[in-house]
């Protein structure tokens, strides 16, 4: 007996399904990678190098360009950090990007 063929429809939502999982998944793994979260911050040597470092980066869901919708400096804890805000123009998703100065030899 033959397999029985999926309907388009079907197929779609399944590649919908399997895209969005693959989305979190990359999103979970960029919150563990340098920069992004607090308790692990990008070094960068001033606080110029922030803006161009984030913009730098590409959108996780659709490796689009992102855009800075805000850059401040933010204490956690006993740490001033600088938090790069990030949007995507193309799909919308949002990101944080963590940086610390470096010390000053």
């Amino acid at each position: 007996m033959a397999a029985k063929k999926q309907r388009a429809r079907s197929a779609r939502r399944q590649l919908e399904r399997d895209t969005a999982k693959l989305t979190r998944d990359r999103e979970r793994l960029a919150m563990l990678e340098p920069g992004g979260a607090a308790e692990r911050p990008l070094e960068v040597d001033s606080a110029s190098q922030v803006e161009p470092e984030a913009r730098s980066q590409r959108c996780l869901r659709c490796e689009g360009e992102l855009v800075i919708d805000e850059h401040a400096a933010q204490t956690v804890g006993n740490d001033r950090l600088r938090v790069a805000r990030l949007a995507c123009p193309r799909c919308g998703a949002r990101r944080a990007l963590w940086f610390r100065l470096r010390a000053p030899n």
